[in-house]
């Protein structure tokens, strides 16, 4: 068996790959003009994370693939309207990343209840000043997408003792509806699957509907939110404050307003990057290439129509 993985041929995960299925040729490349030439012949195309726009180019050598795997949870730069006319076998390492997204998300809760922001400020000056502070036991915690990741972020919340709402998809409903999630919210996290359904799904309209004290949480991706319609709430503190991991621009631009605004935490998209999550996802890919030898159904199979 060929596998080409569209990977930096330094990516440190093959190696594990290459230790565990030394009976694969592996080439592993970054250059379109190399991948152009290697592949052809390849059964089994690996994606590194944000990788996935190469396809595209690569479509017409794709002649025997028979199954696309993403080291990344996210899918949007696939081209759907090319993979679903063929039968390639599509899947991804959705759920990989919950638990770490899901402790990001309440560390923005708890960075707004707690004002961290003023202590760290306070710390810095050698200020002591004592505040009140909130509990998050009580608060509600809206969650759009409620798969891996927002059942990560839910199980975190009802220990602390948080109410959960949640909604999975927009046309199919958990404990209410999207708008009504938006509308209660204390503390709103996105954690839907990017799509052309769900790109700005959180926009001028329904930011406008969430309550003054509610913070949005975004672990998703950053087009999920209309962010210029964001950075307009957080401006006029119509909304209490934002945490952001993922961003319309990546990276975040320095002329964005976000950057200056006291109401926003940001991470670099950066919250699923622990020390273990490049050894956790190719030891699934490794699992799911063992049962793909073996004629097995494989895991997180992709659904095209839908696109996650």
């Amino acid at each position: 068996m060929r596998l080409v993985a569209i990977a930096p041929p330094s990516f440190e995960p093959l190696d594990a790959l290459r230790r565990e299925a030394p009976e694969i040729e592996i080439v592993a490349s970054e250059d379109l003009q190399k991948l152009h030439a290697e592949i052809p012949g390849a059964e089994v195309v690996l994606l590194a994370p944000r990788h996935g726009r190469l396809l595209t180019d690569l479509w017409r050598d794709l002649s025997v693939t028979k199954w696309i795997h993403a080291l990344g949870a996210g899918v949007e730069a696939l081209p759907f309207d090319l993979l679903r006319r063929s039968e390639i076998i599509v899947t991804n390492s959705r759920g990989l990343y919950a638990d770490a997204l899901g402790e990001f998300a309440i560390a923005g809760m708890l960075w707004f209840a707690k004002d961290l922001r003023r202590l760290v400020r306070n710390q810095d000056a050698r200020r002591w000043e004592r505040l009140d502070v909130e509990r998050l036991e009580g608060k509600t915690v809206g969650v759009i997408g409620y798969g891996g990741i927002g059942q990560a972020v839910g199980r975190r919340a009802t220990a602390l003792g948080m109410r959960v709402i949640s909604v999975r998809r927009q046309q199919e409903f958990g404990d209410a509806t999207i708008d009504d999630v938006i509308a209660e919210a204390d503390y709103l996290v996105l954690s839907t699957p990017l799509t052309p359904a769900t790109f700005h799904l959180l926009n001028r309209e329904r930011i406008a509907a969430m309550r003054p004290e509610a913070v949005v949480i975004n672990v998703s991706r950053g087009k999920i939110a209309d962010e210029k319609a964001l950075i307009e709430a957080l401006e006029a503190k119509k909304i209490r404050g934002a945490a952001l991991d993922v961003f319309e621009t990546e990276p975040l631009p320095a002329d964005s307003p976000l950057w200056a605004l006291e109401n926003v935490l940001i991470s670099p998209h950066s919250a699923d990057h622990t020390p273990d999550s490049h050894q956790r996802v190719m030891t699934f890919f490794i699992e799911n290439l063992r049962r793909y030898q073996r004629g097995e159904s494989l895991e997180n199979v992709v659904d095209k129509e839908q696109g996650y």
